[in-house]
């Protein structure tokens, strides 16, 4: 009989407790900042119908779907992406949200793409989005949050790259490229930074763009990341660049100054009508942006149709999306997580008769929040210190026939390999110091 395959897919994980516990932290750090900003957690199915998810993204989003027939043999499809549930969850239960509707979600995504580093064929993202307003605040705050949520979690620089897809559309028409081709261009020009400018070219002329409107595009759209002011000057008389500026503005209303304009951002997905944006991480660059987002203003109302069938209703929206899994190999690459146990402390089982005595202490300690194991089964000391050792375990409590006599227990620091003996009526205290202080 052949052996079973155990490896997960290619471009699918597993994370064993050390590596979940840190996501579970950094996605705690997370939901917080998304609270603090008054976002409402929101859960959507992972199947969809197919025709909820198809024509959102483009056509090579479509080409990712993970897609097929259900036992009903209805067409159904993995969720790309959580903007496009958002927008059919806002069409369905529009009269009973507060609007503006400012909900986050947290939960995995498909696509069937290349895996490659950094990138996945399944993994988390974590957004936050305004639906109900065309506000530049909205836009400026989904911004900010973000920008708050990588600063909580120590990350020293971190870089806002924003534009917007108005002005984009406007540098197009000034290099006289045809409105029908406009959504191939700005789909080869969000490669730009992944595959370079002759690439991008390459691409562009094969969507029928000449070589001489590529040459004054990238004459209009310059080097990149440029003084805001400068970038400003320079677009005087295309639509969006008044949007563009108000949003600066706001911006630094806010206290957020870690921007830089970059007219070659473009942002490949579809539904983009403004604003767009991406946070990058200098000292981590290979991983590109580990988060994104923007304006879109059309989305919702493909959902939306009044009775009688009418075209769906204009329903503003801005939102974006922290991709986790790029963000923890960034943060491990840059040292800044840490993979600790989920236990703080191990409760020895030494005596079979003595294991009353050791499920109170395991019950007292986590009656005030310390994380606490139990070695089941009463074994030799060695073999629960190289368990707790093996689960990063920080502190060992010893209690033998001794301890149980004299009301004492010994705790051993399992990192430093020092013990004291403690009093069973302040072992609790005693501990939970221990642990605010390793």
């Amino acid at each position: 009989m052949a052996k079973l395959e155990t490896q997960p897919l290619k471009g699918f994980r597993d994370f064993l407790p050390p590596a979940a516990a840190a996501r579970e932290k950094v996605l705690g750090t997370i939901k917080t900042v998304f609270q603090t900003y008054g976002f409402l957690p929101l859960e959507t199915p992972a199947l969809e119908y197919k025709e909820v998810l198809t024509g959102k993204y483009g056509s090579e989003g479509d080409k990712l779907l993970y897609s097929f027939q259900d036992k009903g043999e209805r067409d159904v499809a993995m969720r790309y992406d959580l903007t496009v549930p958002l927008a059919r969850v806002v069409a369905e239960y529009q009269n009973e949200l507060p609007m503006p509707f400012k909900r986050y979600q947290v939960a995995p995504v498909w696509r069937a793409d290349r895996p490659q580093k950094g990138r996945f064929r399944e993994f988390t993202q974590c957004d936050a989005d305004v639906v109900g307003t065309s506000s530049i605040f909205a836009d400026a705050e989904v911004i900010a949050c973000f920008n708050t949520a990588l600063q909580e979690l120590g990350i020293g620089e971190v870089i806002i790259k924003i534009n917007n897809r108005k002005v984009l559309d406007g540098l197009m028409r000034a290099a006289k490229i045809d409105a029908a081709k406009t959504a191939d261009a700005i789909r080869a020009l969000d490669k730009l930074e992944k595959i370079g400018e002759d690439a991008v070219r390459g691409e562009l002329a094969s969507a029928g763009i000449q070589t001489t409107q590529a040459d004054e595009l990238f004459n209009l759209l310059g080097q990149g990341l440029e003084d805001p002011k400068d970038v400003l000057g320079k677009l005087e008389g295309i639509d969006g660049a008044g949007e563009l500026a108000e949003l600066l503005e706001v911006l630094l209303q806010m206290g957020v100054k870690n921007y830089k304009v970059d007219l070659t951002l473009a942002r490949g997905l579809d539904y983009y009508t403004g604003t767009i944006f991406e946070l990058v991480l200098p000292d981590a660059r290979e991983f590109g942006s580990v988060a994104g987002g923007g304006r879109y203003d059309n989305l919702v109302g493909m959902f939306s149709r009044p009775a009688g069938g009418q075209a769906g209703k204009k329903v503003p929206a801005v939102g974006g999306s922290i991709g986790i899994d790029r963000l923890m190999a960034a943060l491990t690459e840059l040292e800044l997580v840490k993979l600790d146990s989920v236990s703080d402390v191990l409760v020895c089982n030494l005596d079979e008769s003595l294991s009353e005595k050791y499920l109170q202490i395991v019950g007292q300690l986590r009656a005030i929040g310390v994380k606490t194991d139990f070695y089941y089964e009463a074994a030799k000391l060695d073999k629960q210190l190289k368990y707790a050792d093996k689960k990063n375990i920080n502190f060992a409590v010893l209690v033998g026939s001794d301890e149980a006599k004299s009301g004492e227990a010994t705790v051993k620091n399992m990192k430093t390999g020092k013990q004291e003996k403690i009093s069973q009526t302040e072992l609790t205290n005693f501990l939970k110091s221990a642990i605010i202080n390793t």
